[in-house]
């Protein structure tokens, strides 16, 4: 709350995080995926003596592995950048209480840029086995990297029994959560099947290759795609052990996360059916459009359980312990002594946000209006828009102050999506005076004659 303010005219800070978080999450998990695809590749022809594939492997290495890994670490730092200025408090937590996870990711990711590049650069230039070596290194780092990234994401939704900035051992424990398991069995099999359906595509864009080779590597792309059917039984262990709130979320609490979770099921049953058909019918040509059709049917399961991920999570950025307006509940006041529910209740949340208050401005200068846009940038702005994504004007139309009142009193219970207002009630006040502005213009038009 004490940082900075970072505003995004329409688009607003989640859905830039978003933005930039679907694309690089997508490559990631292609690239790792892709890692084991080249390496099993490589690895089975040199068992059959199969000097075609070899060359196929070559001409795309740098497409499927370098040009993605390098995409993924321009998007990776991205998310940092972004993040980091939409909701610092909560970057801040990760950093200090998973330090020596990021250590150990960094570590990896230094040895898989040294291994992509010994890889990609070495074609023709050490022995075949010593190459595809190369590429099982690459490939169990990159997995590595996923399974370390994976705890803390998995953290930030089901932290089971961590305490804050517990010392020692205790931190894996945050690390290895009850939703760890599943969800890193789950990224894996996706990244295998992204490799599966880019391999695929590659195959049918591949006119040069003989068509032995494309359609060895189209069966091997199938086979990558078919273990994700067991993303369904996955995700019913990661429902398990959701927080309740997120389980009614799913059982239509939250009409869009079910439609959504839908979308992505249905998005890997159909990959996992197409790969079973083909196999059975031992059918590997496919078409460019066929290819086209099928990565984009991969890319909209996976954006759709991210979107569930995300979403289930709220009002919590992270689950239990912090807001997503940045705000720890009540509980924990002895850990939080900045931007607690209880000292911003009663101190008020432009205590804990001084970055809110126009510049060169005392609170005391502001008028009603101007004092709740300080409120709002303060409590709301992390969310909403006023005009935009998840925009305020839209849906407050019409509303009155009493309504509007109502509303903030009993936020959390009305939308258990948000969390509940974290100021005093004079800020409230102020809150609903410039929520009520929104409306001036709406109402003036109404009363304008029809000429």
């Amino acid at each position: 709350m004490e940082y900075p303010i970072f505003e995004v005219p329409y688009l607003g800070g989640s859905l830039l995080i978003a933005g930039v978080a679907i694309v690089h999450v997508f490559i990631a998990h292609f690239s790792v995926g892709a890692g084991f695809w080249m390496a099993l590749a490589e690895r089975r022809a040199i068992r059959d003596g199969d000097e075609g594939m070899p060359a196929f492997l070559r001409r795309y290495s740098l497409l499927i592995l370098l040009v993605p890994y390098v995409l993924g670490t321009v998007t990776g730092a991205g998310i940092w950048f972004v993040i980091a200025l939409v909701s610092p408090r909560a970057v801040s937590v990760l950093i200090h209480q998973f330090v020596f996870d990021w250590a150990m990711e960094w570590v990896l990711f230094l040895i898989e840029v040294v291994s992509i590049f010994l890889y990609v650069y070495t074609w023709g230039r050490v022995a075949p086995r010593a190459h595809n070596r190369i590429g099982w290194v690459f490939a169990g780092a990159s997995l590595l990297t996923l399974l370390v990234i994976n705890g803390i994401l998995s953290f930030m939704l089901t932290p089971g029994t961590w305490q804050p900035f517990s010392p020692g051992l205790l931190c894996h424990k945050a690390l290895l959560n009850p939703g760890y398991l599943p969800t890193a069995l789950a990224r894996v099999l996706i990244a295998l099947a992204l490799a599966g359906a880019g391999a695929i595509a590659l195959s049918a864009f591949d006119r040069r290759a003989p068509e032995a080779v494309r359609r060895s590597a189209v069966s091997l792309g199938y086979k990558f795609i078919l273990p994700s059917v067991l993303c369904v039984p996955l995700g019913l262990w990661t429902y398990a052990v959701l927080p309740e709130r997120s389980r009614e979320f799913l059982q239509g609490g939250a009409p869009a996360m079910l439609i959504f979770l839908g979308f992505g099921l249905a998005g890997f049953g159909v990959l996992a059916f197409g790969a079973v058909a083909s196999l059975l019918r031992k059918d590997y040509a496919v078409s460019t459009l066929g290819a086209c059709v099928l990565v984009l049917g991969a890319l909209v399961a996976f954006g759709a359980m991210e979107f569930v991920r995300e979403g289930v999570r709220k009002p919590y950025v992270i689950e239990g312990f912090m807001y997503s307006t940045g705000v720890t509940p009540g509980r924990w006041k002895d850990v939080d002594g900045r931007a607690n529910l209880e000292r911003t209740r009663a101190e008020g949340v432009l205590s804990a946000a001084p970055w809110a208050v126009p510049p060169h401005k005392d609170l005391a200068d502001l008028d009603p209006p101007e004092y709740g846009q300080a409120v709002f940038r303060a409590a709301c702005q992390a969310c909403h828009q006023v005009d935009g994504y998840n925009a305020l004007r839209p849906l407050i139309r019409g509303w009155s102050a009493g309504t509007l009142r109502h509303t903030l009193d009993r936020l959390e219970e009305i939308k258990p999506s948000m969390p509940p207002f974290p100021g005093t009630e004079v800020e409230k006040g102020a809150l609903v005076s410039y929520l009520m502005t929104l409306n001036e213009k709406d109402q003036k038009s109404e009363k304008e004659p029809a000429r």
